[in-house]
């Protein structure tokens, strides 16, 4: 992306910082891994200095003052660094400390003191032009309305390079990633596709070329990584890659109109090299594939992984399995327990188990956790087991058949294979939010409300690479409230299609679980006949793409207990209604609702939801927190939206939100946009034990009635950026255990009354960057125990430690400031 920002002395002197610090990266060696991550901050800021640039010809305005200021002795800075020899180790070691602390401050200074945008869009305004908040609130909500504001953590995903391992093995992994280097660090337009069978580690590979810092310092923030999959939408890929270069989305209804926004947006970023992932394109998108070519744009590179081969492709790189030697080392180190050697059988026995994997990542790392900790018999077994089957590993199916033996028995304990099968649920290549699986497994499995056990039983498939777990943003108190709202799954398309394969064996009405993946209106012959089945499934997933349309067939599920249905609708419509049949499903205690369309979808039929459901959760819909006061609900006990667009008035005036819900224990709302406070209703339901409403940029007050809510423990709502103040009344939450408001960036006090909160242990105020001062009551929390806080806040809480004996004060790591989170 180009600095277009000159025309403001601001613009001018960060431009002309943002051209020194890529200019010396490529030059001097000395300092390259500091300024490499001021180089990657600056490009964060760029879009904001758009921003700024704009906002100041409408004021009328030359600078920023403490901005202009900062940017100014940052440009000196690397200028005396460029200048520092490497034998000069003083220095190096001097300057190397400035460079990582001006990149902290830049990051920090941007959080507190230009306009914020939710995505870039949602316009706050700090400081000296706090007065203009009331001019831009309107413009805020218009943006937030288009969908543009929604973040790519959640069920559209966004385009970040996924993690790659500290490691990886095998000189065939190792030489790939030397050719495919050259190729990209070369100039001009090129295609390459890397081919192999699934399970070899193609995305892995990729992963971690685009985090190789040569291939970070060439294309910069122009990489994006793009899980493509066999059910694709040109149009949601175009949308996807729109936002996350932080423009306005526009409505695409055509695949045409996605390729000529694709063309507009690549030939205005491609002034500098782009490189474009594919992820696991198939056979079938040939055509897509070749919508993605522009020869136009100067040095663009796109990467395709596939398990098939492209002929007509110019460069086609072949990843072959791993050799014996590669194969052993990777099996040992996955066979072992936290690094520490483990007792297994004889090298003979462990070959024969090598050897059945043939050199395929994902088999040797699977395998071996089914084996680990068990005694030579047990592997014994196995290698029966395994004999009966194939004898190679040549296709996907062999894959399976090697995986599945290997699930036959999860250390005894059948309830790790149950929740394996049960994240085919979701959609493949999808991130599975953990919540949602929290809620699922409490309810089907009768685990306790928090989820501790569902979260336990996440590890062990984690741990025995059935899935894996992306962690998008780290906060200390995530665990202790048991939140787990930035914690992701994903699982390996092979595990998903293994786990598919085994819950269809056997007659339709006896399975336990019923996985329909539907392309329009193509039902299966079982259900589209006139005498309906009764289904058995506990747990049923029904999945739609944007040309089904409605009405729904009637389908009888007497004993379903979790409902997931995830669906797409079309750019006309954007409406989804609930299946009438839900109405008789007098069992069912989870409903999750999930929209995988770019923009958010209107959802119908709530009066079909039973009495009896306990959980529900709703993803990028449209529904008015008020509207559901009609419902009821008298079972349900928690409830979360995220992504939606809750916050418009009711139609009904007699209906209350407390009558619909009145056993609510938890309610959670983050990213939606639209919010401004609670309703009032909210406060009368007496059960209500958590409170959650984060990244909710334009919430702004809670409600003073929230004292009615006696029974909260945890209130939590970081990254609301719009909340100046807490309500007097919070002083009368006597149970209240946890406090977060986190990068609550406007709070500018807590209230008075805060010393009431008797019961008070934790308190997260890591980024409320105006707060200044505490209120004298704070020394009555004698049941404080911990406060999260960044480095300048400490000094507010070090005094307080003589008479609070039992608090301990844990400071932000600088390095945590950064701007990543505003792209939510």
């Amino acid at each position: 992306m180009s600095v277009d920002v000159v025309g403001t002395a601001v613009g001018t002197a960060f431009g002309e910082l943002f051209s020194l610090v890529k200019e010396v990266v490529r030059t001097v060696v000395v300092f390259r891994d500091e300024l490499v991550k001021i180089a990657s901050t600056l490009d964060s800021i760029v879009p904001i200095m758009e921003d700024i640039n704009e906002l100041n010809k409408r004021l009328d305005r030359k600078d920023l003052g403490q901005i202009q200021a900062l940017i100014n002795d940052g440009t000196d800075l690397v200028r005396k660094c460029s200048k520092i020899k490497a034998f000069n180790w003083y220095k190096r070691y001097t300057h190397s400390k400035k460079l990582t602390e001006f990149d902290a401050k830049l990051a920090r200074e941007f959080q507190l003191s230009v306009p914020l945008m939710g995505v870039r869009n949602t316009v706050e305004i700090l400081g000296e032009v706090m007065e203009l908040r009331e001019e831009f609130r309107e413009y805020r909500s218009s943006q937030a309305n288009d969908g543009a504001l929604q973040s790519g953590l959640g069920a559209s995903g966004n385009l970040v390079v996924p993690e790659a391992p500290d490691f990886i093995i095998g000189s065939e992994l190792e030489a790939s990633l030397r050719k495919i280097k050259g190729q990209l660090l070369e100039e001009g337009v090129s295609v390459i596709v890397v081919t192999a069978p699934g399970g070899c580690g193609k995305t892995t590979l990729l992963a971690k070329l685009c985090h190789d810092m040569d291939i970070k310092g060439k294309f910069n923030n122009n990489i994006m990584f793009i899980r493509v999959s066999k059910k694709l939408n040109l149009t949601d890929i175009v949308q996807k890659m729109i936002q996350h270069k932080n423009f306005r989305v526009p409505t695409i209804e055509t695949e045409d109109l996605a390729v000529h926004y694709l063309q507009q947006l690549l030939e205005k970023i491609g002034q500098n090299p782009v490189l474009l992932v594919l992820d696991d394109v198939w056979t079938e998108s040939k055509s897509f594939l070749d919508k993605f070519v522009f020869k136009k744009i100067k040095d663009y590179k796109i990467v395709v992984t596939s398990r098939y081969e492209f002929p007509d492709v110019s460069f086609v790189h072949h990843l072959n399995p791993l050799n014996n030697g590669e194969a052993l080392e990777l099996f040992r180190r996955s066979v072992t327990v936290d690094n520490r050697s483990m007792v297994v059988p004889d090298d003979d026995l462990v070959e024969q188990v090598v050897n059945r994997c043939k050199g395929l990542p994902l088999a040797l790392t699977v395998v071996a956790k089914s084996l680990q900790g068990k005694d030579r018999s047990f592997w014994e077994t196995k290698l029966l087991d395994w004999s009966e089957g194939r004898s190679l590993l040549r296709s996907d199916t062999d894959i399976l058949d090697c995986l599945r033996k290997s699930l036959d028995d999860l250390d005894g304990d059948s309830s790790i294979k149950e929740r394996f099968m049960d994240l085919s649920s979701f959609p493949e290549d999808r991130k599975i939010p953990a919540t949602a699986l929290i809620d699922m497994w409490v309810e089907l499995y009768k685990l306790d409300f928090n989820g501790i056990r569902a979260v336990s039983d996440l590890h062990k498939l984690v741990y025995r690479n059935l899935a894996d777990l992306v962690i998008t943003r780290r906060d200390l108190s995530d665990d202790e409230d048991r939140s787990y709202s930035s914690h992701y799954v994903m699982q390996h398309d092979l595990l998903r299609d293994l786990a598919i394969m085994d819950c269809k064996q056997g007659e339709v009405e006896k399975r336990k679980r019923l996985f329909l993946d539907l392309t329009g209106n193509n039902f299966p012959d079982w259900w589209s006949e006139q005498k309906q089945p009764t289904l058995g499934a506990r747990l049923v997933s029904i999945s739609t793409d944007g040309t089904f349309s409605t009405p729904w067939p009637n389908l009888q599920l007497p004993e379903a207990e979790a409902l997931v249905l995830n669906f797409e609708t079309n750019s006309q419509t954007k409406t989804y209604a609930l299946p009438e049949f839900i109405e008789k499903a007098d069992k069912l205690k989870a409903l999750i609702v999930t929209n995988y369309s770019f923009f958010l979808a209107e959802l119908h039929n709530f009066h079909v939801i039973g009495s009896n459901l306990r959980r529900m959760r709703l993803e990028r819909v449209t529904v008015p927190l008020l509207s559901m006061g009609k419902l009821r609900l008298h079972n349900l006990q928690k409830i979360s939206f995220f992504m939606c667009d809750i916050g418009r008035a009711s139609t009904s005036n007699d209906a209350k939100i407390s009558d619909a819900m009145p056993n609510l224990v938890e309610l959670d709302i983050d990213y939606c946009n639209d919010l401004v406070t609670l309703p009032d209703g909210i406060c009368e339901i007496k059960p209500l034990r958590k409170l959650s409403i984060t990244n909710c940029h334009n919430f702004s007050e809670l409600p003073e009635q929230i004292g009615q809510s006696a029974a909260l423990e945890v209130v939590r709502l970081n990254s609301c950026t719009d909340l100046s103040l807490l309500p007097d009344s919070i002083g009368t939450l006597q149970k209240l255990i946890s406090l977060i408001i986190s990068d609550c960036l406007n709070l500018s006090a807590l209230p008075h009354q805060i010393g009431q909160l008797v019961n008070l242990k934790r308190i997260n105020m890591k980024g409320c960057l105006r707060l200044s001062e505490l209120p004298r009551s704070i020394v009555k929390l004698r049941n404080l125990r911990k406060v999260v806080c960044d480095k300048e806040k400490e000094v507010l809480w070090g005094p307080l430690k003589s008479s609070l004996n039992a608090l301990n004060i844990i400071v932000s790591e600088e390095e945590e400031a950064n701007l990543d989170w505003l792209r939510d």
